[in-house]
């Protein structure tokens, strides 16, 4: 929520008004009860005008009424905000004119303005709008600019925000990856098909190095091809596989046409952990996962649910991290759903710049995923 610093225009805006009334009063040397009584009503007419006027501008912002939305704001709030201003200088020249002994009705054609020494009968109503219109101008002015001013450090604050929950998420990210467990894991697995299978020995070292690279050149980077990231998925799908075997199939049914749009690094591969993490995974009851391309641009990452016995570990860090990419990109947010036999996520695609072809390459071909399934 934006928040306006204008304590002290307002202050201003109501305590030079108020000092000329009380000069043109003659209120500090000559004081009596109708001057008195004139003044208060002068000050009681500044800041409702203030005050209105503030309301009006900053409040005609979150108004979602039909009609006004098709209206040009700035138009209508200086229309509405002179003709709020006319009626409390009408008002308060009125009660004043009343107070002073003289006679309303015929008072209300008295009013004048002047023009280069040159006096334009008005009326009160005419006279009043004049001023209006300067008045209210004045206060739009002041505040349109205090507003604007405190939305531009509130923007830098927010954007600072995010980069230190980038930061932030990116570090929990990689912390993700390289920690000791899963370090420990996997070179355990290499240990044991070194001995066993040197082929596929040879085979996991390969695709570990593919997960590690990919890390390392693309950790830091705003956004990836999909066809990029779904590579990336598929080295760390063979990770998953040789330690879990059968317990866990991957499914990826991609439209060619969006292996050049563009996801935040990782994405694909934090909702796969998320999956693996928080669920069983058996030959019995095989963990299934689907990537799948959907209408209007998005990306659907589904798995069964068989969730794990006990209490699982979890700081939700994942889902914060990618949202918080998506929000840095000002772009719709990730829709998580879940029902009793799936957890699904659904990820927004983002259309790449005709111009801009400076992204990461992971493999000299990002044609290899295709239709792929596999559970061997």
């Amino acid at each position: 929520m934006i928040k306006v610093r204008d304590k002290w225009f307002r202050i201003l805006v109501i305590v030079l008004p108020f000092i000329l009334v009380l000069y043109t009063n003659d209120v500090c040397f000559r004081a009596d009860g109708a001057k008195l009584l004139r003044t208060l009503i002068s000050l009681i007419s500044i800041i409702a005008i203030c005050e209105g006027g503030r309301w009006l501008i900053y409040n005609s912002r979150k108004w979602k009424i039909r009609w006004f939305r098709s209206w040009n704001r700035t138009a209508v709030v200086i229309i509405g905000g002179v003709a709020f201003t006319t009626l409390m200088l009408a008002l308060s020249s009125w009660l004043r004119l009343i107070i002073m002994g003289g006679k309303a009705p015929s008072s209300l054609f008295t009013g004048t303005v002047r023009f280069n020494n040159s006096e334009l009968a008005t009326g009160l109503w005419g006279y009043s709008f004049f001023n209006a219109i300067f008045v209210y101008l004045f206060l739009f002015a002041g505040f349109e600019t205090i507003y604007h001013f405190a939305k531009l450090k509130y923007t830098e604050k927010q954007k600072e925000q995010l980069e230190k929950e980038k930061l932030r998420a990116e570090l929990n990210q990689l912390k993700g990856i390289v920690n000791p467990h899963f370090l420990f894991n996997n070179l355990n697995s290499l240990s044991s098909l070194i001995s066993e299978n040197p082929a596929r020995a040879e085979y996991f070292l390969d695709e570990l190095t593919k997960v590690f690279r990919y890390l390392l050149r693309n950790n830091q980077a705003e956004l990836t091809t999909l066809g990029q990231e779904l590579l990336f998925i598929q080295s760390y799908y063979h990770l998953l596989q040789t330690r879990y075997g059968t317990g866990v199939r991957l499914d990826m049914r991609i439209d060619r046409k969006y292996e050049e749009w563009l996801v935040p690094p990782m994405t694909l591969q934090l909702l796969v952990e998320n999956a693996v993490k928080h669920n069983r995974l058996q030959k019995e009851h095989p963990l299934e996962i689907e990537l799948v391309s959907a209408p209007n641009h998005t990306l659907v990452v589904r798995n069964t649910l068989f969730k794990r016995e006990g209490v699982v570990e979890s700081t939700g860090l994942g889902l914060q991290n990618i949202n918080a990419r998506y929000k840095m990109l000002q772009l719709p947010e990730v829709r998580i759903e879940k029902d009793e036999k799936y957890f699904t996520v659904t990820v927004p695609l983002i259309q790449p710049p005709t111009d801009d072809k400076n992204f990461p390459t992971f493999a000299p071909s990002i044609t290899s995923y295709g239709n792929y399934k596999s559970d061997s």
